[in-house]
């Protein structure tokens, strides 16, 4: 009978001593405490001494409340919590407690109810980890994390702010509002991105505005050059006429210079020609002169002749009047013959008188005759001179002819050159608009930013003189080819191209 009740000892003891070695084991990694069910504290093992800062006779009899802050436990809260371990229910989860001088300190830690044989609660023993460390990493985890969402939410409210303004265009929106840390670093470089943007667009607006005027500077050269090439082509045109024109006059004048040349060697040879008429003529002349010399001579033997018959007539009447009436048809004899003597003589006289006017006339027709001669001579040197400048002038007016002929071809190359760059420049004047409008358009989208800059402005680009009369420069041309250059003024020329 003994044996039974010793086993049964023995086999509690058995169990008493596993449950303390796995209580020890318990008390080794956890502090642990007991309390009552009304809450005041029973033992504690040296961890949560320790854990704590107290004694065990400091916490004995004390209520757990002495660990609880007194606005906690004097919640209905902390009433429920007990009320429930009385019902037998356990608690587990984080707490906070304050230890020896109101130090903060955060279990994890579960309230188990020790149920007696009749199966109610007994006391209420409490398991426990110190996690201080861990919960105020936590919550200065926490801390920052809400100080930082606040830095956020604080920069995400300026930043939405600035971002709408920048959205409407406007660049000189900044962050000023106070931040720390990471933010500070965002907010700079926002400020620092928008800064570099203004600065970039105001130098984009300021490239745009330079652009603009030089578009539009290109835009009106090229409207101005589409004019002026125009005006070109039709001056180049009514050129090219004239210059036909020029080159058939040249070329007539040239043909006429070749006959001129040809008609002065005949007259040339014309006057040597004559020339050498005027040479016999010359001679035949000194022939009269000298034949009437010779007549004169023979017309003094004549009346010389007269004389000495008269003279004898007169002897032989003398000797008849003497002889009496036996002279007397001698005498008449005498008398006729000295009538034909006297007659002869007076003749004679009438001759030597013919023949001493026709001498003179004879001699003056050989000076007249001399002095043509002289005058054909000279005529013939002027009429070689001449040749030779005709000569001259007709191979000028080839070499003319033959350049006013490079000359127009050159200039209906040109005529050609200038339709196609006519048609260039068209081209270009159209791009230069399709390119002042894309820039136009290409400002306003960049004028709507705010930069804090006075806008640039775009200056008046001066125009030129306007487009060349071109009735003007025709009636010029036609001028020129027509011989009455002459008109045309400096004005007119051809620096206005």
């Amino acid at each position: 009978m003994f044996a039974k009740p010793h086993r049964a000892r023995v086999q509690m003891q058995d169990r008493l001593a596993d449950l303390d070695g796995k209580m020890a084991a318990i008390g080794r990694s956890q502090a642990v405490i007991e309390f009552s069910l009304d809450g005041v504290i029973i033992d504690a093992n040296q961890n949560l001494l320790t854990t704590m800062g107290y004694n065990l006779d400091e916490i004995r009899v004390a209520h757990h409340r002495q660990f609880m802050d007194p606005v906690e436990a004097a919640s209905p809260e902390y009433a429920a919590f007990w009320r429930e371990l009385n019902a037998g229910r356990f608690l587990a989860r984080k707490f906070r407690r304050l230890a020896k001088g109101g130090r903060e300190v955060w279990l994890q830690a579960s309230y188990n109810p020790v149920f007696g044989p009749d199966g109610r609660p007994v006391k209420v023993i409490k398991l426990a980890i110190d996690i201080t460390e861990q919960e105020q990493e936590a919550a200065r985890r926490e801390t920052a994390r809400i100080a930082a969402e606040q830095a956020q939410t604080v920069l995400v409210e300026a930043l939405a702010g600035v971002l709408a303004r920048l959205s409407a265009g406007d660049l000189t929106a900044r962050i000023d509002a106070p931040v720390e840390g990471a933010h500070l670093r965002v907010r700079d470089d926002y400020n620092a991105a928008v800064e570099s943007l203004r600065q970039t667009l105001g130098q984009a607006l300021g490239a745009i505005t330079a652009l603009r005027g030089g578009v539009g500077e290109i835009s009106g050269a090229s409207d101005d050059l589409s004019r002026r090439t125009e005006q070109q082509a039709a001056s180049l045109e009514e050129t090219a006429a004239a210059l036909d024109q020029i080159t058939a006059t040249v070329k007539r004048s040239a043909d006429g210079a070749r006959q001129a040349s040809t008609a002065a060697a005949g007259a040339r040879a014309e006057a040597d020609r004559s020339s050498e008429v005027v040479r016999q003529a010359v001679e035949a002349m000194d022939g009269i002169k000298r034949s009437s010399t010779q007549i004169s001579d023979i017309i003094g033997v004549i009346d010389e002749i007269a004389f000495q018959t008269n003279l004898l007539a007169l002897n032989a009447g003398v000797e008849a009047a003497r002889a009496g009436e036996a002279g007397r048809g001698f005498a008449v004899v005498a008398s006729e013959v000295r009538a034909l003597a006297q007659r002869s003589a007076d003749a004679a006289k009438e001759i030597k008188t013919l023949i001493t006017t026709s001498g003179q006339e004879v001699s003056h027709g050989v000076r007249l005759v001399n002095e043509t001669g002289a005058a054909l001579a000279a005529i013939a040197v002027k009429v070689a001179e001449m040749d030779a400048l005709v000569s001259e002038i007709a191979a000028s007016a080839q070499e003319q002819a033959t350049g006013l002929s490079q000359v127009n071809s050159a200039v209906n190359q040109m005529d050609q050159v200038t339709q196609q760059n006519a048609a260039m420049v068209e081209q270009t004047t159209a791009a230069a608009i399709s390119l002042k409008t894309e820039t136009d358009q290409l400002a306003q989208l960049v004028e709507r930013f705010e930069t804090g800059e006075a806008p640039p402005r775009v200056h008046d680009l001066s125009r030129g003189a306007g487009p060349i009369p071109l009735a003007r420069e025709r009636a010029r041309i036609r001028a020129y080819a027509t011989g009455s250059a002459a008109t045309a003024t400096v004005s007119d020329g051809w620096e206005e191209f």
